[in-house]
C-alpha cells in the first residue's frame, strides 16, 4: 500500500472515529453541562441528576430531543423543595451559553411534565419562619392540612388551629383553603377564617424555580405535599 493510499485510511479511520465519539458522547456532555447550569441556577445544596436524549449534531444546533431533570433540596425562593421531577420534550438550548456557563442555557420547551415534592418538616419551618406564626405546628395527614400556633393581630397574640385543603390560586401559587377555624377556643366562621388567616396565603410558591412551569394539582400523602406541575408553551 503507498503512502497515498494510507494515509486515506488513516484519515476515513480518523473521521470514523471521530464520528463514532460524537455519537457516543454528546447526550453525555450535554447532560453533563446542562447539570451544571441547572445546580448554578438552584438556590440551597441542590443535588441534580440529568439524562438527555439527543442526536450527535445537537452539541452545534442546541436541539435535544427530550431532557429528564432530578433535583434534591433545592429552593423556590425561600422554600425548600424536597424532590423536583421533570421530563421535558422539544427542548432548545443556547450552546454559546451552555459552554459559557452564563445564565440559563434553555431558551424554549416545547412541553413537560413533573412533580414537585415538599416536606412536612420544612413547610412547617418556612410557615414559621416567613409567615409570622409562632411556635407553629403543621400536620399533613389524610389529604387535609392542620395548623396550629400563635397569630399576631395588632397586639394580641392569639392561639389558631386550622384545618383545610390545599388548592391551585395561580400557575405557580397554592393556598390554603380553610375548613374550620378555632381561635383561643373559639370557633370562628370559615368567611371569618378565610380573611384572618390571609397573610399565609400563597402557602406555597414555586415562583422562584428557573423553569416556566404551572401547577396542574396537589396532592397531600405521606407527610409531602405533591404538585403534579406541566413545563413549556400552554396553548
Amino acid at each position: 500500500m503507498d503512502t497515498r493510499a494510507r494515509l486515506a485510511v488513516w484519515l476515513f479511520t480518523a473521521v470514523a472515529v471521530v464520528l463514532i465519539l460524537a455519537v457516543a458522547l454528546a447526550p453525555t456532555l450535554l447532560a453533563w453541562r446542562l447539570r451544571v447550569a441547572v445546580t448554578r441556577s438552584l438556590a440551597g445544596p441542590a443535588r441534580v441528576t440529568v439524562r438527555v436524549d439527543a442526536p450527535p449534531w445537537s452539541i452545534v444546533t442546541g436541539g435535544l430531543d427530550a431532557v429528564t431533570l432530578e433535583a434534591r433540596r433545592a429552593m423556590a425562593g425561600q422554600l425548600p423543595v424536597e424532590r423536583l421531577t421533570l421530563r421535558l420534550q422539544e427542548v432548545r438550548v443556547e450552546p454559546a451559553r451552555l459552554w459559557r456557563g452564563g445564565g440559563s442555557p434553555m431558551t424554549r420547551v416545547g412541553r413537560g411534565e413533573g412533580e414537585v415534592a415538599l416536606t412536612q418538616e420544612d413547610l412547617q419551618l418556612f410557615l414559621a419562619s416567613a409567615r409570622g406564626v409562632q411556635r407553629a405546628a403543621l400536620r399533613l395527614d389524610g389529604g387535609a392540612v392542620t395548623v396550629e400556633g400563635d397569630v399576631r393581630v395588632g397586639v394580641v397574640d392569639l392561639r389558631m388551629r386550622m384545618e383545610g385543603r390545599l388548592v391551585p390560586a395561580s400557575p405557580t401559587t397554592v393556598d390554603l383553603y380553610v375548613q374550620t377555624l378555632t381561635v383561643s377556643g373559639v370557633e370562628l366562621p370559615r368567611e371569618i377564617g378565610s380573611l384572618l388567616v390571609s397573610r399565609l396565603n400563597p402557602l406555597i410558591s414555586l415562583d422562584g424555580l428557573p423553569l416556566p412551569l404551572w401547577i396542574e394539582s396537589v396532592a397531600v400523602e405521606g407527610g409531602q405535599v405533591r404538585m403534579r406541575v406541566g413545563v413549556g408553551e400552554r396553548s
